[in-house]
């Protein structure tokens, strides 16, 4: 397994790094299972030979399937916080790697973005990978709440999204599978001005620039500190121009695993973090030939939704709690536990 941290030691990257967390061969595998990797990635050079892996001939086109895959059968979701006993998260790669793989393949079990981008860093790592975890701050322009987009939508929250950065050939790469259907979804090079296609029609792109809180300004001598701001286009080509949508920005600086601590319990208990009072469910859905992602079904409270490009179809509405149980098993492969089911907290039941 990767490590068991002692419960009476704190969260840390351990200084020999023999001791710092990877997967097994065996263990890949049975993730590989789990993300239904067909078989002509698993013949990938990398796997059988880790120094590839910082290679852009061959470690870029592996990622770019891990990603693929894991997006559309690793759901982002929340339902820890609300279908278990004890409401908590844990970043422990192991209980990720039970979580995730070994009762995922039974389960469907998914996770937030420290959660997913976590262990697929650790995944990344094991397969002989350069990662360096890093934080954004999400924009508010993606909150739930109307009211919050329309009044605080130019401003960002505080610390409270895990992305990784991948080296391949002495050039970084960003790669997110933690931030749903809002997400890249595609690594991508961590360079200004980059712009792309994602999910057709809508566009991505990346710029270095300082966001509008910023204190400092060009009039008081201080030029204001630059992010990198990681934008979406939903209808590129639009009458007046494209609208650009700001999603998260981030930094290079790397984050560690007392950090992400810090920001999983804030995210997890804070009453104002939607996460905290919402049901969220999210997979990624490919085209017929599974080789690109077309659109997302998703899970949010009483309701699910398809989206497939600018179109959106309501799938279920969703009356009683037993409704949302049947959707998450049957439109996700979501299986709850009879304790998950059970420990559901009050304020979240549907009206019957």
């Amino acid at each position: 397994m990767a490590h068991m941290e002692p419960s009476n030691l704190l969260a840390q990257v351990p200084t020999d790094p023999e001791d710092r967390p990877k997967y097994t061969p065996e263990e890949l595998q049975t993730y590989f299972r789990r993300i239904i990797l067909p078989e002509r990635y698993l013949k990938s050079p990398v796997i059988s030979d880790p120094t590839l892996a910082q290679t852009k001939e061959h470690g870029l086109p592996l990622i770019h399937a891990l990603t693929l895959y894991h997006a559309a059968n690793v759901p982002f979701e929340n339902l820890e916080l609300h279908y278990s006993a004890h409401k908590t998260i844990s970043l422990n790669m192991d209980d990720l790697y039970a979580k995730f793989a070994e009762r995922g393949l039974k389960y469907g079990r998914g996770g937030r973005c420290m959660e997913n981008n976590g262990f697929f860093g650790t995944v990344l790592r094991s397969l002989g990978y350069e990662v360096r975890n890093c934080a954004g701050r999400v924009s508010r322009s993606m909150s739930p709440l109307k009211h919050i987009r329309e009044e605080q939508g130019h401003t960002y929250d505080g610390w409270n999204h895990m992305l990784n950065l991948v080296r391949l050939d002495g050039k970084w790469y960003v790669v997110d599978v933690g931030m749903g259907a809002m997400g890249p979804n595609i690594p991508y090079p961590l360079q200004d001005g980059w712009e792309q296609v994602s999910i057709a029609p809508r566009k991505i792109r990346l710029q270095l620039r300082p966001i509008p809180e910023s204190y400092a300004s060009a009039t008081n001598g201080a030029a204001p500190p630059k992010l990198w701001c990681y934008d979406i286009c939903n209808k590129p080509g639009a009458e007046g121009g494209d609208n650009w949508i700001p999603t998260y920005c981030f930094s290079e600086t790397e984050f560690l695993p007392q950090d992400y601590e810090m920001m999983s319990w804030f995210t997890s208990t804070n009453k104002k973090v939607f996460f905290t009072y919402s049901v969220l469910c999210s997979k990624m859905l490919l085209d017929e030939a599974e080789e690109n992602i077309v659109g997302n079904i998703m899970l949010f409270n009483d309701g699910v939704t398809k989206n497939i490009g600018a179109n959106r179809e309501v799938l279920r509405e969703l009356k009683t709690e037993q409704d949302r149980v049947d959707a998450l098993r049957e439109l996700f492969g979501v299986e709850l536990t009879e304790e998950e089911k059970g420990g559901v907290t009050t304020e979240l039941r549907l009206s019957s």
